[in-house]
């Protein structure tokens, strides 16, 4: 059997940009065209500096330096991933800023943090409505279990009304950041097709 490369996992030939979508929170991107999809991750500049997602492993070294655009890299204070993937957090090396916290839902920290090498012990996990205050800016977490992901939450930024809803949604192409678009039929669409690709293949 031919050894099928694996190299769409960890894409590095990726365009990624980032740009302001609302008010010091910004949207860094880059479209995978192994997957079809856009990666999306989001800096929240405030007085300490938040990160949701890295991307993948491929990726990060582009993400990181587009994070150096806004803010330099050591002052990052908290790095989100709101449920347990690689493209939510497998990138980041948390060595290059020490300062940096890890932040993660209770069920991802219970059962998922333990027991693995290099993890960041020294990590904050959150349960449904707890909030943290990030400058003049309040992270209020949304528990959304079997919501994408088993250990899935959400983040709601209570300043600018700004959900980042941990792959609800999903961006078909490439695409400009969606503010208040609707998308519903190119997601439900993609969707529908990814399930009549699978029962063909079962």
């Amino acid at each position: 059997m031919p050894e099928v490369s694996k190299s769409h996992l960890y894409p590095k030939d990726v365009d990624v940009t980032v740009s302001e979508i609302h008010d010091g929170i910004y949207r860094i991107a880059g479209f995978v065209e192994g997957y079809g999809i856009t990666f999306n991750q989001f800096l929240i500049d405030d007085e300490q500096p938040t990160l949701i997602h890295t991307g993948p492993v491929g990726m990060y070294e582009k993400i990181e330096q587009k994070i150096k655009e806004v803010i330099p890299l050591e002052k990052l204070a908290y790095v989100a991933f709101l449920h347990f993937e690689s493209d939510e957090w497998g990138g980041m090396e948390f060595l290059k800023c020490p300062k940096a916290r890890l932040i993660c839902s209770d069920l991802s920290s219970k059962l998922n943090l333990g027991g693995w090498y290099n993890m960041p012990v020294d990590h904050i996990s959150f349960w449904d409505n707890e909030t943290l205050k990030t400058g003049r800016r309040i992270l209020r977490f949304i528990m959304t279990p079997h919501v994408h992901h088993w250990d899935s939450m959400m983040i709601f930024e209570d300043s600018t009304k700004s959900l980042f809803p941990s792959d609800l949604f999903i961006q078909p192409g490439a695409n400009k950041p969606v503010v208040s678009d609707d998308r519903s039929e190119q997601m439900i669409g993609l969707y529908k097709a990814i399930v009549s690709l699978l029962a063909k293949n079962l």
